[in-house]
């Protein structure tokens, strides 16, 4: 079943992405927490994207981050193969260029990316069962790479999770509402390369094409190379480029099923024009791979727009039907 939201997005609306400062929902008192809180809320009725200045991650953790992303990318291939996940059904590790295709009839996307997940022991549950994302973390042989991304991921779970908190609040709900059902988290952090786009002309025409994000939310840190553009609600392609010292946060499916609706995820698109290597750093944000999203969690007024869902059985459906890796698996 699919939902709509009305919005309050007008033509005098400027086309621009919101930028909200979030320090103060850690420190602040209840009625500062609420403001953060409702802005939030409004940037993802209308935007389904906006920015996040003041979000407690160090600059020099990310700048350590993306040179280690050079670093990997830099890699000849082989050894970046040698970082693909051994399991399967799996966001984890090395995904080679032109894995991911978002529709039958359009081109693949034209990246490569490494995956790491939330660090599940050996004898846990999923892991055991095999559940899709429960696998094993795999590393190539750099030294330091592991203590950087594991420290990057680290810091933006708690974000990520704060920002949740955010949410919940500015919707009228229980706090932990949606952080909550992320303790045992299928979220992933992806470390992703984009060539020039002429480097790529022969197989697709973008570096990654339009889709909404499947989890709760992501949040996503770029170097300084734009490309990144998401679609307004009237059908206008809104360009977000990189902001110095702000995450970009971006509503996904599952939240937009949770709140019936009411927070938008938002289409979005990167095509690499500037003629240079470009790389970001996304983290998906999900609950815990059996969370049951049920739109009746919300007070509603009106009937539930989606039907209850199994998050972890919702994310890799999609991915079976966009990843050329799932299909063979």
């Amino acid at each position: 079943m699919t939902g709509t939201k009305s919005s309050s997005l007008t033509t005098a609306t400027p086309l621009t992405v919101p930028t909200i400062a979030f320090g103060d929902f850690r420190d602040g008192d209840a009625a500062t927490r609420q403001a953060i809180a409702a802005r939030i809320i409004a940037a993802g009725e209308t935007y389904g994207f906006f920015y996040l200045s003041d979000n407690g991650v160090p600059r020099a953790q990310i700048d350590a981050a993306f040179d280690a992303a050079r670093a990997f990318f830099a890699l000849p291939l082989a050894e970046r193969m040698a970082c693909r996940a051994g399991e399967k059904r799996q966001n984890r590790g090395y995904q080679p260029m032109f894995d991911t295709q978002q529709r039958a009839e359009a081109t693949p996307d034209g990246k490569e990316s490494f995956d790491m997940g939330f660090p599940f022991p050996a004898d846990d549950p999923g892991v055991v069962a095999g559940l899709p994302f429960h696998g094993r973390n795999t590393w190539p042989d750099m030294p330091g790479f592991r203590d950087t991304i594991e420290g990057l991921y680290t810091r933006l779970l708690t974000t990520g999770h704060d920002v949740l908190r955010a949410m919940a609040v500015g919707l009228g709900a229980d706090p932990e509402l949606f952080a909550g059902q992320c303790q045992r988290p299928s979220t992933n952090m992806r470390l992703v390369h984009y060539p020039p786009q002429v480097q790529i002309a022969g197989r697709t025409d973008k570096g990654a094409g339009a889709h909404t994000d499947r989890g709760l939310i992501t949040l996503l840190l770029n170097d300084n190379e734009a490309g990144l553009e998401v679609q307004s609600l009237d059908g206008t392609w809104i360009a977000v480029p990189p902001k110095e010292d702000a995450l970009i946060v971006n509503v996904g499916q599952l939240m937009t099923r949770w709140t019936n609706g009411r927070l938008r995820s938002a289409v979005h698109r990167v095509i690499n024009a500037s003629g240079r290597e470009r790389y970001s750093i996304p983290q998906f944000h999900h609950p815990d791979y059996h969370t049951v999203v049920d739109p009746r969690d919300l007070p509603l007024t009106d009937e539930p727009a989606f039907d209850a869902v199994v998050a972890g059985d919702f994310v890799a459906k999609g991915f079976g039907a966009d990843r050329a890796s799932w299909k063979t698996a």
